[in-house]
């Protein structure tokens, strides 16, 4: 059976494991290219394979939180992938033992710098955020999940330029509001 978007979102809410099986054959393929990227250089081809079934179970747990209005469901699987994978990233990190005493702050300014970024990231998400569609969209698969301006107007059926003027308004919104704050 075919799923549209909404069928398949309205599935999933509802626990049809047939909309759960769809989900899994059609977005598969490229949840596990995104963890693969993500991950490829640190894990094994079976932390992958766990990473994307986390993914799976996480947007089967997590499907109230999805919001048609912010994202499509593939943008939001992608969203999904690109934190798990980064959370498995971060796990074989910190499973490395460090002695406290070999980390070394020069002073507090090294400690405010990075509340400081940390602080303009959750800002600038939230502006694009505030972006109208398709941009919003635009943005976040630009700069969160890092696709190619090209395959993005291929995506969006808009010319390389047009993309390349929205990501540049867009930048120049983020810009300003940075400054005003």
């Amino acid at each position: 059976m075919e799923y549209s978007q909404v069928e398949l979102v309205r599935g999933i809410k509802g626990r049809d494991t047939s909309a759960y099986e769809y989900m899994i054959s059609k977005y598969s393929r490229m949840i596990y290219c995104l963890a693969f990227k993500i991950l490829s250089g640190s894990h094994s081809k079976e932390d992958i394979e766990e990473c994307v079934a986390d993914v799976f179970l996480d947007a089967w747990v997590k499907i109230g939180e999805f919001d048609a209005e912010k994202a499509n469901f593939r943008t939001w699987l992608l969203i999904l992938t690109k934190y798990q994978a980064l959370t498995y990233r971060r796990k074989k990190g910190l499973s490395k033992v460090v002695n406290i005493e070999d980390i070394e702050l020069q002073d507090d300014i090294n400690l405010e710098r990075l509340v400081l970024l940390r602080q303009d990231q959750e800002q600038v998400m939230e502006i694009i955020d505030s972006f109208q569609e398709p941009d919003r969209e635009i943005f976040i698969r630009r700069f969160v999940l890092g696709e190619k301006i090209n395959d993005l107007a291929r995506a969006f059926n808009l010319s390389r330029t047009a993309i390349d003027n929205r990501l540049l308004r867009g930048r120049k919104i983020i810009k300003e509001v940075l400054q005003h704050e």
